[in-house]
């Protein structure tokens, strides 16, 4: 979760776009989205993805031409003035949550990993649910945390977009970003 990915580079986007508060509701987007493919692990979809090709390439395909998306959104985003984005009054966390929800499921590779992680700390000899269940609010408290601190982090720098120049600087940055992590997605392999 202390990695860069697309979900973090979106919470640190996030926290300096629209400040702490709405950045860190937006988290909940990543923390359900991650609870939701601990659930496809355990359900067994992380073992057709890892033994099916063409279901991982579509995921990847999908999740790829979203991230890009994403870039050539916030490339072409307006200007930030006086620290406050234009449009900061029309974006809600719950859009932010959204996002967040779609940019961490978008990424089969997060499917896969959970599913090759999990079955490690499962113990056979006890009951599964109750290990599971404390396994998934381990990862969600975790995952919260971390990409709240990111968010937060983030935030304390929206004084250096004060002006229009860097502004565009940090668009161009993170459309850029946003978008060679998909095209690298789209390029992987497994």
């Amino acid at each position: 979760m202390l990695s860069p990915g697309p979900s973090t580079f979106n919470c640190m986007n996030n926290g300096i776009r629209y400040g702490a508060r709405k950045s860190v509701v937006g988290v909940l987007g990543n923390v359900v989205a991650f609870q939701l493919l601990v659930v496809l692990s355990i359900v067994g979809l992380g073992a057709v993805l890892a033994a099916s090709e063409i279901a991982f390439q579509i995921i990847k395909i999908i999740g790829a031409f979203y991230l890009v998306y994403l870039g050539v959104k916030i490339w072409l985003s307006q200007a930030i003035v006086d620290g406050h984005p234009r449009s900061e009054a029309d974006v809600t966390s719950l859009q932010l949550c959204k996002r967040a929800f779609l940019v961490t499921m978008s990424n089969p590779k997060a499917l896969i990993y959970i599913s090759a992680l999990l079955p490690q700390f499962i113990n056979i000899n006890q009951p599964s649910l109750s290990q599971f269940l404390l396994i998934a609010l381990t990862i969600g408290m975790a995952q919260f945390v971390a990409f709240s601190l990111y968010a937060i982090l983030s935030s304390r720098v929206r004084y250096w977009l004060n002006n229009k120049r860097n502004c565009q600087l940090f668009n161009r940055a993170s459309g850029l970003t946003f978008m060679g992590f998909g095209v690298a997605l789209g390029l992987s392999g497994r």
